[in-house]
């Protein structure tokens, strides 16, 4: 268990030993903090810290709101006498915050899961990547610092939506490729509660609403996915999406057909040799003769019913 803990998704909380540290509760100090966490791998110029916390006040209060700021946020870190703690390194011009080799940071450990994800497809994910980004999305409590309406806040925490949709959207992929159907679902829906029109997983839903055998469910996702559209982009849905409910609602829909989202069945195919053309002039000539022959024959059966006729009259 690390010793040092910090969790940015949601409500903030800083940890040491699982006892909550005190003297961060006042919204700039927790502000700052918070800043300089995200930011933790660079030092901060002081002119652009005091311009991102304080942007609605002049330079000079903007510079005396950060050194009572810092310091309060020092003495916070001091408070309990622990020398391998969290450390500020300030100077005229720069602010950094020096971590210790075991603080755990929440989005430290989500974007590490995310960098490694990010460049394979569903079909190359393995089951060590299945384990981190349920670790990873686990992680995410909620969104970026919940309460904050800073600027620069508001731009991280999109960032961080974005990574996060990005890895349910692979887990999604995942669980179909892996028949893991009740779990695809449940992530589906994740992705749904946070973009209600997100035409791709309302078709993810779809098909995982299928193979669990519930198709009711499915052509109610469709009308689900039709009335997000249309509400919130006043727009109808897409032709891919339009032939899935057609497939789904006339019961031809097969697995074979997620490849529309470039998932691949690990069914087997069996493809027929395409007939060289010499066999196929072969067959046309045998065809022909035996053509010709009942030719041959019907023209003798005529000449004589013809005959026959002919001695009647």
């Amino acid at each position: 268990m690390p010793g040092w803990k910090a969790t940015l998704f949601g409500k903030f909380n800083l940890e040491h030993e699982t006892k909550t540290i005190s003297g961060i509760e006042p919204r700039q100090v927790r502000e700052l903090l918070s800043y300089l966490l995200l930011f933790r791998n660079h030092p901060q110029p002081r002119d652009a810290l005091s311009e991102a916390l304080w942007d609605n006040r002049s330079s000079a209060r903007t510079r005396k709101c950060l050194r009572q700021t810092l310091w309060r946020l020092q003495v916070a870190l001091r408070m309990y006498g622990i020398s391998a703690g969290p450390d500020l390194l300030i100077d005229n011009a720069w602010i950094q915050l020096n971590l210790p080799a075991d603080f755990w940071l929440d989005i430290a450990e989500f974007e590490k899961v995310f960098d490694l994800i990010k460049g394979k497809n569903a079909q190359a994910l393995s089951t060590r990547d299945h384990q981190l980004m349920q670790y990873a999305v686990d992680i995410y409590k909620g969104d970026l610092l919940e309460g904050c309406y800073q600027d620069w806040c508001a731009f991280e925490r999109e960032r961080f939506q974005i990574m996060y949709l990005l890895l349910l959207d692979k887990l999604v992929q995942y669980c179909e490729l892996h028949q893991k159907y009740e779990d695809g679902l449940a992530y589906g829906m994740k992705i749904l509660s946070h973009d209600h029109a997100y035409e791709r997983t309302h078709r993810q839903l779809m098909r995982l609403y299928v193979m669990t055998g519930n198709r009711t469910q499915a052509l109610h996702q469709y009308e689900r996915c039709v009335i997000a559209l249309r509400d919130e982009l006043d727009v109808e849905p897409s032709e891919v999406t339009k032939q899935l409910y057609a497939q789904i609602r006339f019961d031809t829909f097969k697995p074979s057909l997620l490849a529309g989202e470039k998932v691949i069945s690990k069914a087997r195919v069996t493809i027929a040799p395409t007939p060289k053309l010499k066999d196929v002039m072969n067959q046309l000539e045998q065809v022909s003769e035996v053509l010709g022959r009942l030719e041959h024959q019907i023209q003798e059966e005529v000449l004589t019913l013809g005959g026959a006729v002919a001695d009647q009259s």
